[in-house]
């Protein structure tokens, strides 16, 4: 009861937790913000290009290709902090910061982000030099990425007592000495080195060409950090014009400015490792079990990962301390006790969680086959450049396996919600393509999987189908063309009754999904946008019913009323909208299930096996999983890879697609392809051959192809087929080789299943029966036959068998 003078009950959290002034930004959404817009600008270019063949130049100590850098430099990367004047965007440190962790965390070459990050801080040195020469020379192409340069200053020395000198001569610096550990050294075009002035005793700074003679950069042999180019530079007499000195005296000042922020932006290096290697440690760790329960559900595994992330968090709030410090005016310009302690605490805490990581890992921690050992040794190289009670660390490692995996099942829910969208796509074209017809045993499964309702629509009612189906064709043909519409055509809504109007709002969801992803609405809704913001070049009216589509197919959301509502994507579909290998899955899925529907109702043939379940634009998702996930697990593979005149083998027939992205990944071993077609390719080592066995009854490889790996999809071949291609590629395996066939996975709901079987069969395929695969495999003298990997929100799952040693 209230009384007179008295006032509502409050709530602990009401009187703690004092809201900010409006419009007030925390740190925290600051940074989350950032990495949002890293992972959508730049999350897509690390994932398909610095990360394929990363785990073999590691292994070769074979650096990054120049053109990578290049590319960084178009897309924006290398200008990203840099100043407006010269190309750059003039973002802050915390942001740049933020982006090299972000990087970091996705990208499977440790030494990428602090790479770029040395590149971006080289240019600063130029550009602080204040000498118009060097920038014109310089800065450019460094911002573009067609130079890249690095600086020089260890000599395991005080800088007043460098070995390393220079002496002026009338208008010339000569230049004598060496510098150790020099990241980029092997690769690098240019290099700012600190030497000492015989002179003065002064430290000064010089900009060096790797083609100045008496130049000479020399290979070191490391423990880790394979990829970075480490290396020396040796300077012999080198001469070189009054021009390249950078500063005319007191370059110490410099230096230290250098290494104060170097310090920061290396520990963000390491931050981003640190999540990355936590979150694949979890992942890893998922699927194993002991004593009959998951190694996840055991107490001390709960406060390790606990442990994990508490280093993750501390070291994370140091870090952001010193980036946060970055934008105060007040800042020491020469030392930051902040960066300091951030980098020697990511540090300590990396080489903390190595120990811990590997220890859950038990024998695979040892492995190169797995990312852990590299993992350690990298860290060790990041160095040069229990605190709290066991219970909250047991609570700590629960919160953090429960997020892990709820942002997996939050993803695949999301994935899969559009795939149920899907469902009703092909539901209403099954119904509209009638009896009769070559996949009338396919679309009629479909109608009844579909539940009642549909299978008894009235003429009038198939007849709405049919001219509901002609619009979302119409629309989709339109938007292709580049004359979208100016509003969205009528939808099914009050057009149905019951299980028909679920199934057409369904079909609607599908196709808006499809037209936003294909014209990039669908992207920008990564970041919450109004509807104007949304559209990009569509018209307004357009973007507007999509979006309202989506919200109600709940694949983005609406915050806010009027003009000032804000829509975005479901958050589970992050990772299909950031780019990269899944991404590329996910538009071949809903670009297939769209042509699908498309081929069905204009009775044209299908698109062939470049649309088949493994092949096309999925290859690039299951190569990874083959490198990244599956190469240590397949016992055996690495070596025989490793091994003089291995081959790849893929018998995809999808033009060639999917032996270009197994040669991406596994760079160093050339990959047959077996086309029934002559084709293009490229990236990689890619032998084609032409053949065409992919028609017949003999898909596969001559016994004197020998390879290590075999790739051959199983849903384009009918029974006898299959059994034949097995058979011979199975003889073309070395001993101990392994054979994989990437095969469909249909949904368990029965909707969903059929049609499933109707997509498949309209690219001419068909899904094997269960155990069938196995049986081939078995039939052939294969052995270790088992499913090595399945996804449900992609569809697929990899059955591997190994030719006896």
């Amino acid at each position: 009861m209230t009384g007179q003078g008295m006032t509502g009950r409050a709530h602990a959290a009401d009187v703690m937790n004092r809201a900010a002034a409006p419009g007030h930004r925390t740190l925290d959404a600051e940074v989350e913000r950032i990495r949002r817009e890293a992972r959508r600008r730049f999350g897509g270019f690390v994932l398909e290009v610095a990360n394929p063949g990363s785990h073999f130049r590691n292994k070769e100590c074979r650096p990054l290709d120049n053109r990578v850098f290049e590319q960084a430099g178009e897309l924006g990367l290398l200008g990203f902090s840099l100043p407006t004047e010269i190309g750059g965007e003039g973002r802050d440190k915390l942001a740049w910061g933020v982006v090299v962790e972000e990087i970091a965390r996705l990208s499977r070459d440790p030494g990428f982000a602090v790479l770029l990050d040395i590149s971006v801080e080289i240019t600063e040195l130029i550009l602080s030099s204040g000498t118009p020469e060097l920038i014109e020379a310089y800065v450019p192409d460094l911002v573009a990425g067609r130079r890249f340069g690095v600086q020089g200053a260890y000599e395991s020395r005080d800088p007043y007592d460098y070995q390393s000198t220079a002496r002026l001569e009338g208008d010339v610096w000569v230049l004598n000495g060496a510098k150790r550990f020099l990241a980029g050294a092997r690769f690098a075009d240019l290099f700012v080195l600190f030497l000492r002035d015989e002179a003065s005793n002064d430290m000064l700074a010089f900009l060096v060409e790797k083609d100045d003679p008496g130049v000479t950069p020399v290979h070191m042999d490391t423990m880790g950090m394979h990829t970075m180019g480490l290396g020396q530079v040796i300077l012999h007499e080198v001469r070189l014009p009054r021009t390249r000195l950078l500063w005319r005296a007191d370059a110490l000042s410099e230096l230290n400015t250098y290494a104060r922020i170097r310090r920061t932006m290396s520990a963000c290096g390491v931050l981003g490792a640190l999540d990355g290697v936590i979150e694949n440690c979890v992942e890893a760790l998922n699927s194993r079990r002991r004593g009959g329960r998951r190694v996840l559900d055991y107490p001390n595994v709960e406060r390790s990962v606990g442990e994990l992330r508490m280093l993750l968090q501390t070291s994370r709030a140091s870090v952001y301390r010193a980036l946060d410090g970055t934008r105060s005016p007040d800042r020491d310009p020469h030392f930051d006790e902040f960066a300091t302690v951030a980098k020697h605490h990511a540090s300590e805490c990396a080489l903390h969680v190595g120990r811990l990581v590997m220890g859950l890992q038990g024998g695979e921690a040892y492995m190169s086959a797995f990312p852990w050992e590299r993992f350690m040794r990298d860290i060790l190289g990041l160095i040069s450049g229990q605190g709290s009670q066991e219970m909250l660390l047991l609570q700590l490692g629960q919160r953090t396996i429960v997020g892990l995996e709820g942002k997996r099942v939050r993803e695949e829910a999301a994935e899969r919600a559009v795939a149920k969208l899907a469902d009703g796509w092909w539901a209403l074209h099954a119904v509209a393509y009638g009896g009769g017809g070559e996949f009338a045993d396919e679309a009629e499964a479909v109608v009844a999987a579909a539940g009642p309702g549909l299978d008894t629509l009235e003429p009038d009612g198939r007849a709405a189908v049919a001219a509901l189906l002609d619009r979302a064709h119409a629309l989709l043909a339109a938007v292709r063309s580049g004359r979208a519409p100016e509003a969205l055509p009528q939808g099914p809504a009050g057009l149905f009754e019951g299980r028909p109007a679920q199934l057409a709002a369904g079909a609607w969801g599908l196709l808006a999904c499809g037209v936003a992803y294909e014209t990039g609405l669908l992207g920008r809704l990564l970041e919450p946008c109004t509807a104007r913001e949304a559209a990009g070049e569509l018209p307004p009216a357009l973007a507007e019913g999509l979006l309202e589509v989506l919200v109600a197919a709940s694949v983005a959301r609406r915050d806010g009323e009027g003009g000032e509502g804000r829509y975005a994507a479901d958050e589970g579909l992050e990772r299909v909208l950031i780019g990269g290998p899944r991404a590329s899955a996910f538009a071949a899925r809903l670009r297939r299930a769209l042509d699908g529907g498309v081929q069905l109702r204009d009775g044209k043939p299908g698109a062939g096996r470049e649309s088949l379940t493994g092949c096309g634009g999925e290859a690039a998702a299951l190569a990874d999983v083959l490198v990244n996930s599956l190469l240590g697990r397949l016992e055996g593979l690495p070596e025989l890879l490793d091994r003089p005149g291995a081959q790849v083998g893929c018998a995809a027939g999808d033009g060639g697609r999917a032996a270009v992205e197994l040669a991406r990944h596994i760079p160093f071993v050339p990959v047959l392809a077996l086309e029934p077609e002559p084709v293009a390719v490229g990236g990689g080592e890619v032998r084609v051959r032409v053949d065409d066995a992919m028609n017949g009854t003999e898909a596969g490889f001559a016994v004197d192809d020998r390879l290590a790996l075999a790739w051959l999809p199983a849903a384009g071949l009918p029974g006898a087929e299959l059994r034949a291609a097995v058979a011979a590629t199975a003889t073309a395996l070395l001993p101990g080789g392994w054979l994989v066939l990437p095969c469909p996975l249909p949904p368990r709901r029965p909707l969903g299943a059929a049609a499933a079987r109707l997509d498949v069969a309209l690219a001419g395929g068909r899904i094997p029966e269960d155990g069938e695969v196995e049986g081939a495999l078995a039939a052939s003298g294969l052995g270790h036959v088992r499913t090595a990997w399945q996804d449900a929100a992609l569809g697929i799952r990899l059955i591997a068998a190994r030719r006896p040693a």
